[in-house]
């Protein structure tokens, strides 16, 4: 079941990141309060600068009062400088973390999150919902959280002033309070609208460059163009949407505000002219009522700035939340004698299973092919083996110990696996072989030998960078790095997943000779339907829509009706090399 989150805790959410950063927040929160402090008494400076120093003619005393204000935007700015710093090293700070933290996750989520997800739009999400997360540590949060100290000095302040006039700064209060309240709801909307359109556009973005060379070949281009402009139409409608509204905010509010100064001006000046009120108290009134309108402003606006966190902070903790790999306790790995399938049941979806009641035993040492049709379930086996997905139905035993129990890295170390869709790291042939370790060169050169690497070694030695995926490389050489990555990790079963679909007929001969020789005492599982593979194998096994129907050796499969019929298929579409 997926779960959801609430506003409430989102929130609770966003207070617990700040909560592990106590004293950095407390330092700022202090300093701001002391630059809150001398900001207080610049408008009783400015009054008596207009009052005494312009009005009165007292130079002397314009010059002093002038110099301190003076001396104190240097505090003050000095103070700012300093808490920006700690604000963001503190920002810094939590944007690592939530990103390693959703880094760490990504690498332990079920393989069954990526089958309906891909990987642009995985990082999109999550790049823009820790953007707008770490937002919660920007200068107007902690400018919120200090001003209350503002506002009880500006209203001490007003009322020194004049407390008539005082009243009107309060009248305004509720009538800003209702329309920040208005954009923030608006604002909130927008945010879930444009999440969501940014989100299916990542999709689209993601799927569109993973196909780009089949829509090369069949002509699409021009579809995609406009899927393109139809999609970033939507994703460009949804920020100018929420662009437009914040300059709507910004503007009403700065309208708002102005408005309570025509106002203060107005009613100011028949205090002036009846020798009630000074022009420097008016001009430090003005002043003081900042003091309160912005900070209320800043209050009333944590709702507004919370309605595009929130949403954001929803989806990060709901992605957090899709369920890990089951991992068990430290437990030895026995000295297994074999693995055994027990009526084991699978299915992606609803629908029909992909594998159904499977009974099967691999016994250690023993050279094992899977065939069968495509879509038959054979790497879906192979995927459950490896524990990347779990029995729904049945169990998988090691040696009477369900692999369920084990623990996952101790259990994968037993496996190498050199499968048809080999993956590659944008990194060096040596990085891609020796997984960042330290090998020993001979040994190298001795794996690169096995997996008949070395000539192409010859060509552009270790360092040569293979390219995002090993775009640089043929689909032979692909393999033949990832069979040498494997021989290398030298464990106790390999598996062969159409790992020579892309090699000569050479290559297999030299591969069939492995089996026999460096591979001779190890257990390996092989996916192929080359019959030059298959007769080194003691058992087949084959496979039919997701049920073991044949097994045995190729002298006992051979003659039968069920492996005729799959060898007549495979040849009718061109997969079986004879």
């Amino acid at each position: 079941m997926k779960f959801e989150m609430t506003d409430k805790q989102a929130i609770k959410k966003l207070i617990g990141l700040l909560a592990k950063y106590k004293i950095t927040i407390c330092s700022i929160v202090c300093i701001l309060i002391f630059a809150t402090m001398f900001n207080f008494c610049l408008p009783l400076f400015s009054r008596r600068i207009m009052d005494d120093g312009f009005i009165g003619g007292d130079y002397n005393l314009l010059v002093k009062l002038a110099l301190s204000s003076f001396f104190i935007y240097m505090i003050i700015t000095a103070l700012n400088l300093i808490t920006e710093k700690l604000r963001i090293n503190l920002s810094t700070k939590i944007e690592y973390s939530l990103n390693e933290e959703a880094f760490k996750h990504l690498l332990r989520v079920q393989v069954k999150y990526f089958d309906k997800r891909n990987y642009a739009e995985i990082f999109s999400n999550l790049n823009l919902d820790i953007s707008n997360m770490i937002s919660i540590a920007d200068e107007g949060m902690f400018f919120v959280v200090t001003q209350i100290f503002s506002i009880i000095g500006g209203i001490i302040g007003l009322f020194i002033l004049d407390y008539r006039m005082t009243i009107i700064v309060l009248m305004f209060i509720p009538f800003k309070y209702f329309v920040m309240k208005f954009f923030a709801k608006k604002r909130k909307e927008m945010m879930d609208s444009f999440i969501n359109v940014s989100k299916n556009y990542a999709g689209w973005f993601g799927d569109t460059v993973g196909g780009v060379r089949e829509i090369r070949l069949l002509g699409l281009s021009n579809r995609k163009k406009e899927e393109f402009s139809i999609n970033q139409t939507k994703v460009i409608s949804e920020q100018k949407k929420l662009n437009i509204l914040s300059q709507w905010n910004i503007g009403i509010d700065s309208l708002m505000v102005q408005a309570m100064v025509l106002i203060i001006y107005i009613v100011g000046a028949n205090l002036v002219f009846n020798m009630e009120l000074t022009i420097g108290t008016i001009f430090a009134f003005v002043t003081y009522s900042a003091y309160v309108t912005g900070p209320i402003s800043a209050i009333l606006n944590i709702k507004y700035l919370l309605s595009g966190i929130v949403p954001s902070t929803k989806r990060y903790y709901e992605f957090m939340s899709v369920a890990e790999e089951d991992d068990a306790e430290e437990i030895e790995i026995p000295d297994w004698k074999q693995i055994t399938f027990n009526r084991v049941t699978f299915s992606y979806s609803d629908n029909d299973p992909a594998v159904e009641d499977v009974d099967l035993c691999i016994s250690k040492g023993n050279k094992v092919a899977l065939i069968g049709k495509n879509g038959c379930g054979k790497s879906t086996l192979v995927d459950l083996l490896l524990r990347l997905r779990t029995p729904q139905k049945g169990s998988i035993t090691l040696d009477n110990i369900d692999i369920r129990k084990l623990s996952m890295a101790a259990y994968r170390e037993m496996f190498a696996v050199v499968s048809q869709d080999v993956y590659l790291f944008n990194d060096s042939i040596r990085n891609n072989i020796c997984l960042y370790q330290d090998i020993d060169e001979k040994k190298l050169i001795q794996v690169c030998d096995e997996s008949g690497l070395s000539d192409f070694i010859r060509e552009v030695s270790f360092g040569y960078n293979v390219g995002a995926n090993g775009i640089m490389l043929s689909g032979g050489q692909k393999q033949k790095i990832a069979l040498a990555r494997a021989l290398l990790l030298d464990r106790p079963i390999i598996i062969l997943d159409e790992a020579t679909s892309n090699a000569d007929y050479s290559s297999e001969l030299h591969l069939n000779e492995l089996v026999h020789t460096l591979l001779k005492e190890k257990t390996v599982i092989v996916i192929s339907h080359h019959q030059l593979i298959l007769n080194e194998m003691d058992l087949i096994i084959l496979i039919d829509d997701g049920r073991v129907i044949l097994e045995g050796d190729m002298d006992y499969v051979i003659n039968k009706k069920e492996y005729k019929q799959m060898v007549s298929y495979l040849k009718n579409v061109n997969h079986l090399r004879v």
